[in-house]
């Protein structure tokens, strides 16, 4: 096997008079990717949500309006404060 494909580890061999035995090699998996080709993969996966998210976040969405001044006068000061405690 060569690119990175399959295991480096030995294949067993089956006792003698076993029959036919099914090994992992008889039945390779439909969709395999080395792990080159994964984490490439991967990358450019992550890469492409964060490029997504910051495009959005900079370019489509609005940004929120500044807050209005401050009154100096501070006219809608209440009579006295709400968690003024009543002295009985």
């Amino acid at each position: 096997h060569g690119g990175g494909y399959g295991t480096s580890l030995p294949i067993p061999t089956p006792p003698p008079n076993a029959g036919w035995v099914f090994h992992s090699r008889m039945q390779p998996p439909k969709y395999s990717l080395s792990n080159a080709k994964w984490f490439t993969f991967f990358f450019f996966m992550n890469a492409g949500a964060y490029t997504g998210n910051w495009f959005y976040c900079s370019l489509l969405m609005r940004n929120n309006p500044p807050a209005p001044p401050r009154d100096p006068e501070n006219t809608g000061k209440p009579e006295r404060h709400m968690h003024t405690v009543d002295e009985e």
